[in-house]
């Protein structure tokens, strides 16, 4: 049964770019809509979403296709922001309050306060096309978060790999230059400068190339971050430094990423634990199955024989 809704206005100068009605979308369908006019009395605001849900800062999941509309009880203005406070239905909950900041033209920016959730990005559009769902309660909805990359970031992760050209690495030169390539990325982390699955991606290899258990540790840390934030290549460094991290602890390796060659031996991945991941997870984690690795390490193996020889 649907109750009548009451507007909830406001006499406030709402900022002109900040009405209309607004909707933001996960994996392509519509999950909230927001409806935002200028009246005689005021400001009213309309929020149109699922009644239940379940989100963890990127996506939705488990939501009841029962769409509930929900009037602002409050609207103000704070330095130039909308402030809209929802009222939650629920026994002793608090109320729901978004901040409304306009962006660029067509655009508003949506932020829930209190949970640390980046920004929703909410796009204009006409009333006839802004209806919710489709949804499955079995389907997981993920938002595009357009995260800006770090142009430190990426000039300390090209320096690291161009270091890294010549056939023979100069380890007394390259050796100080990441150390303190580890330093800066660490203070660009500490400070929250790093956001995009682009800089994440970059602080792997920084930290992959470390000397300690540690840094690798946090390199696969970090590799994590970078493909939960869309970066499918880094699903690669997250096997390699899972494997390195495992050998500088005393385990040995169990997908096959790294290989070494001792001076006058063949090249080896040993310890390496064979048993333990199959062919079929190591494609899932985009690293080759056992017989392509065994043919990297004798081509591995024929290469510092030549390079070797006088």
């Amino acid at each position: 049964m649907m109750l009548p809704i009451l507007l909830a206005a406001a006499s406030v100068s709402t900022p002109p770019c900040a009405t209309g009605v607004w909707t933001t979308k996960a994996s392509g369908q519509t999950i909230f809509k927001l409806e935002i006019e200028n009246n005689s009395t005021g400001t009213t605001a309309i929020w149109t979403r699922p009644d239940h849900f379940k989100f963890d800062g990127d996506t939705f999941s488990n939501i009841d296709g029962h769409v509930v509309r929900r009037v602002a009880s409050e609207v103000h203005v704070n330095d130039g922001d909308l402030i809209l406070s929802f009222e939650d239905p629920e026994p002793n909950s608090t109320p729901d309050i978004l901040r409304v900041r306009c962006a660029q033209v067509g655009h508003i920016s949506v932020t829930f306060m209190g949970p640390d959730f980046d920004p929703f990005d909410f796009e204009k559009t006409s009333s006839n096309e802004a209806q919710l769902g489709p949804w499955d309660a079995k389907t997981a909805y993920t938002r595009e978060i357009l995260r800006k990359t770090n142009v430190e970031m990426t000039n300390i992760f090209d320096a690291d790999q161009a270091d890294r050209q010549a056939e023979h690495i100069n380890r007394s030169i390259v050796g100080p230059a990441d150390e303190k390539r580890r330093r800066r990325t660490q203070e660009l982390l500490d400070s929250g400068a790093l956001q995009s699955g682009e800089d994440f991606y970059h602080a792997a290899f920084i930290f992959q190339h470390g000397s300690k258990a540690d840094d690798y540790l946090k390199a696969h840390l970090l590799s994590m971050v970078a493909a939960a934030r869309g970066n499918a290549g880094a699903i690669w460094i997250s096997a390699a430094t899972l494997d390195r991290y495992l050998r500088a602890i005393g385990r040995p390796q169990v997908l096959g990423t790294q290989f070494t060659a001792p001076k006058g031996s063949p090249a080896t991945q040993e310890p390496y634990d064979r048993n333990l991941i199959s062919d079929a997870m190591r494609k899932a984690l985009r690293v080759p199955p056992l017989a392509e690795q065994e043919k990297y390490r004798q081509d591995y193996t024929m290469h510092e024989a030549k390079s070797r020889t006088p």
